[in-house]
C-alpha cells in the first residue's frame, strides 16, 4: 500500500486513461476541508448545484444518466453524476467574461467509496504514489473527455480524492492529465490559467462544504 510522504509526487501524476509517460499535461492542487468527506463527494456530485458555488463551472447538466439496477433508480434524476453519466461543463475561463463558456463534453468513468469499494483502479495503479490506496478512507470520482474536441485524439482524465482524516474532517486532491496533439496547444496557451482555474475549484468546494456543514448539512 502506498503512502506518499507528500503530493503530488515529485515523480508527475498518472491515471487510468492517461499514463505518466504520455502526460503533456498536468495540472493538480489539494486542500484541507472542515466537513465529512461525504459530504464534500456529494456536492462534487451534485451537478445541479454548481451555479450556487462553483466559479470555473456555473453551469453543468447531466446529458444521458447512466441506467441502474439500484432499487430506487430514477432515469429522470439528472442531478448528480452516476458512473457513466454523459454530462456537459460550461466552463468560464476568463472571469471578466462570465458570459463566455466553453461547453465541454464529459463522462463519469468510476466513483468509489469507502462503502462502496470499485475495482476502476488496478491493485498495480493503487499503488503508484499519485493515488490513495486505502479504500477504506477515501472517497473518488473522476470523468473523462467524450466526444467534441476529443474525438481528434485529445485525451483526459480528471480525479477527486476526498481522503477521510477525521469525522468531520478531510483532504480534498484534484488533479487532471492530457496527453495528444491538441493537449500541446492547450498547454501553451491555458497552462497558466487552468492551474488557477483548478486551484479555484478547489476552494470553492472547500467554501461551500465549511459553510454546509457549519449550517448542519446532512446527507
Amino acid at each position: 500500500m502506498s503512502h506518499a510522504k507528500s503530493w503530488p509526487p515529485p515523480e508527475g501524476l498518472t491515471s487510468k486513461i492517461v499514463s505518466r509517460k504520455d502526460a503533456i499535461l498536468q495540472l493538480s492542487y489539494s486542500t484541507n476541508v472542515h466537513a465529512p468527506a461525504s459530504l464534500v463527494l456529494d456536492t462534487v456530485l451534485h451537478v445541479a448545484q454548481y451555479p450556487k458555488w462553483n466559479t470555473w463551472v456555473p453551469s453543468a447538466r447531466i446529458v444521458t444518466q447512466a441506467s441502474s439496477s439500484e432499487p430506487d433508480f430514477d432515469p429522470n434524476d439528472l442531478s448528480h453524476m452516476r458512473i457513466g453519466s454523459i454530462m456537459q461543463f460550461d466552463v468560464v475561463m476568463d472571469a471578466n467574461k462570465p458570459n463566455k463558456i466553453t461547453p465541454t463534453p464529459l463522462r463519469v468513468v468510476d466513483i468509489s467509496t469507502p462503502s462502496a469499494p470499485t475495482s476502476y483502479l488496478s491493485p498495480e495503479l493503487l499503488d503508484d504514489p499519485t493515488f490513495t490506496a486505502d479504500t477504506s478512507k477515501v472517497y473518488r470520482v473522476s470523468w473523462t473527455g467524450d466526444g467534441g474536441f476529443y474525438s481528434y485524439g485529445m485525451k483526459l482524465e480528471r480525479f477527486h480524492e476526498i481522503i477521510v482524516v477525521g469525522e468531520n474532517d478531510c483532504e480534498v486532491r484534484t488533479w487532471e492529465i492530457m496527453s495528444g496533439i491538441l493537449s500541446r496547444v492547450v498547454k501553451l496557451m491555458y497552462e497558466d490559467t487552468l492551474k488557477e482555474k483548478v486551484r479555484e475549484w478547489c476552494e470553492d468546494l472547500k467554501k461551500r462544504c465549511e459553510k454546509m456543514h457549519a449550517d448542519g448539512a446532512t446527507l
